[in-house]
């Protein structure tokens, strides 16, 4: 019994002690005595750390800006230290911080003391994140992410530090401490204006530097730049001036490799052009030629070096034909970047332009494409085309119309492994665009023509019907068939010529006939001798015409009433394939023909009479012949 009472008198003493230290304070706080004040609370909290009432006044203490020790960011370790705490207050000290209150706000209200004590430490929190965000107080920044990490506001205290650092290196202002910055701070809302800023230091230290190597390094370090593109660009200026001073061929082809879509890259070309064909005029050789074409197949400068090229050819060959004329006026061998390369016909313009087809082919076992090459009456190229099927392609006749359009004849292989092949037909404009191609179906084309009115006339068999009549199509210049016709008699045409006034001469077989513009018979008449005919030529006054067999060949020269003029046999020592035939505007006829020894040029007089020969080395064929309208005669080899 003597013991409880000692205890409860012990318990009474020792409050009464904590309320008198804590009173004391107080008072001296109501007064404005901090110095004071400060002193007691500090002293109840030697004795006791965690005492709710004396680290409530400290916070208060260091709290108010009228206070010599304020410090809003050390009041608030006293909050957290009795945050949440405020029902330890016994019932001395709630009415001694009721007191407090009462006699401390500028409104009094009748809140309970707990509620009060919960604003008074909104109202520290308050303030002390408004001192964060408005002092530009670094140090007490750092010093509330150092030492309050469990801040209500400590993402906010993060960003505010950022903010701060920021404008540190901002006045800085180099490119050292932006990169400093973007390390050091990696999440911070202000790196995408620190690379901003950073990139354009970068980028104007490259710029002053101007050079492949400084721009090279800015594009690979800072990728994500809005000054890239324009690095770039001054990457590829500096890089092209390079090759400019050097100004040689390996220059601009390594500029070209590296920077292929660089704005610079057409004068490249131009320039690199420049130098290749220099080289090749320079060089003369058959691989410089070919060289500059393979490298620079749409050059400014590929005409040209397709030109030298055929002059240096034509005459390295024509040297080995054989014979020499005093009357040349050029000759050209056209080569189609060493690949195998056929001439199969050709036509020359009003113009005198020459329209050259054949084939061509990479190698041996790829398939033939046709190859339409025109040259000025000079010889010159004009362009070339290249024009095929799927698979293998040949020529048989090249036409031009009165608008200077071409319409090429010729076959195409229906499957790759067949022997089976079908008409074709395509037509190009003027300056080589293609303006149509059409596959004319199972048929074989014998002979073909264009009438003055431009009319495209096609004499053509099947396979299965050899034995049936002779038989013509019409067709327009979008190669549509407008009329057909067959005769009674049976054979096939294999010639088909037009002269100026539109009157046509078809022969075949043994038959002839003459008819005017719309195809009615004017006459007609046949060969008795042996043979069939196999060529024909016209002009406005004369015919002629070949008739051959397997011994022997003969000329036959009518004129346009039907009268046989003359005939002439031309002898042969061996079988010769006769290949064309032309009555030339003075009258004389040419024939041309090859056998195994050579080609063999026949000229006749207008009464067919021989008037000489000359034959031609058999290391080339001759292919076709046309006079142009100066009354010049070119020859396709």
């Amino acid at each position: 019994m003597k013991n409880n009472i000692l205890t409860a008198l012990i318990l009474s003493i020792t409050i009464g002690i904590s309320a008198q230290n804590v009173k004391k304070p107080y008072k001296m706080l109501e007064k404005g005595d901090y110095e004071k004040a400060k002193e007691l609370f500090m002293k109840n909290l030697t004795e006791n750390k965690e005492h709710v009432a004396s680290n409530f006044g400290m916070a208060m203490i260091l709290a108010d800006d009228k206070s010599p020790y304020f410090n809003i960011v050390d009041s608030w370790q006293y909050i957290e230290i009795i945050d949440g705490r405020s029902n330890e207050l016994n019932q001395d000290e709630i009415e001694i911080l009721g007191e407090y209150f009462l006699e401390t706000e500028v409104r009094k209200t009748s809140r309970p003391v707990k509620k009060k004590i919960d604003i008074a430490i909104e109202a520290v929190e308050s303030r002390l994140i408004k001192y964060i965000r408005e002092e530009n107080d670094l140090e007490a920044v750092y010093a509330v992410l150092e030492k309050y990490p469990d801040y209500r506001h400590y993402d906010n205290v993060i960003h505010i530090r950022n903010q701060f650092e920021f404008r540190k290196y901002e006045k800085m202002n180099t490119k050292a401490g932006y990169e400093e910055f973007i390390a050091k701070f990696p999440e911070a809302a202000q790196v995408p204006k620190a690379e901003r800023y950073r990139n354009k230091m970068a980028f104007e230290e490259a710029k002053a530097e101007n050079s492949v190597l400084s721009y090279n390094k800015y594009i690979k370090d800072y990728p994500g730049s809005v000054h890239l593109q324009q690095a770039i660009k001054l990457r590829n200026t500096a890089a092209f001036a390079e090759a400019k001073s050097k100004h040689s061929l390996a220059a601009y082809e390594g500029f070209i490799a590296l920077y292929p879509d660089a704005l610079e890259i057409p004068e490249a070309r131009k320039y690199q052009h420049e130098l290749m064909y220099e080289k090749a005029k320079r060089i003369k050789s058959l691989q410089a030629y070919n060289e500059f074409i393979r490298m620079y197949p749409d050059g400014a400068y590929y005409i040209d070096v397709f030109n030298l090229k055929a002059e240096d050819l034509g005459h390295q060959y024509f040297q080995t034909l054989g014979f020499s004329s005093n009357d040349l006026n050029w000759v050209k061998a056209l080569d189609n970047n060493e690949f195998i390369d056929e001439a199969q016909a050709f036509a020359i313009t009003p113009q005198g332009e020459h329209v050259i087809a054949g084939t061509t082919r990479a190698n041996d076992t790829s398939f033939t494409d046709a190859w339409i090459i025109k040259l000025d009456a000079n010889g010159k190229m004009l362009w070339n085309k290249t024009i095929g099927q799927p698979f293998n392609d040949n020529v048989s006749d090249v036409l031009i119309t009165s608008d200077n359009q071409i319409v090429v004849v010729g076959s195409t292989q229906i499957l790759s492994d067949s022997a089976k092949y079908m008409g074709w037909m395509f037509m190009l404009e003027e300056d080589g665009s293609r303006r149509w191609n059409k596959n004319l179906g199972e048929i074989n084309i014998a002979a073909s023509a264009i009438s003055p009115n431009n009319k495209i006339y096609l004499s053509t068999y099947a396979d299965d019907t050899i034995s049936d009549q002779f038989y013509i199509q019409a067709m327009n210049l979008e190669g549509n068939k407008i009329w057909e016709r067959d005769y009674v008699r049976k054979g096939v045409f294999t010639s088909i010529c037009f002269n100026n006034d539109g009157n046509v001469f078809l022969a075949g077989d043994k038959w002839f006939t003459y008819s005017d513009p719309k195809f009615y018979l004017n006459w007609e008449d046949t060969l008795t001798s042996r043979g069939t005919i196999k060529l024909a030529s016209l002009n406005t006054s004369s015919i002629a015409f070949i008739s051959a067999d397997s011994a022997h060949i003969k000329l036959f020269n009518y004129d346009t009433e039907g009268t046989l003029r003359n005939s002439s046999s031309i002898n042969s020592n061996s079988v010769e394939e006769i290949k064309d035939l032309i009555v030339l505007s003075n009258g004389n006829i040419l024939v041309l023909s090859n056998n195994v020894a050579a080609s063999r040029l026949r000229k006749f007089n207008n009464s067919a009479k021989s008037s000489g020969n000359m034959d031609i080395t058999n290391t080339f064929k001759i292919i076709a012949v046309e006079e142009n309208n100066s009354g010049g005669v070119s020859y396709l080899l």
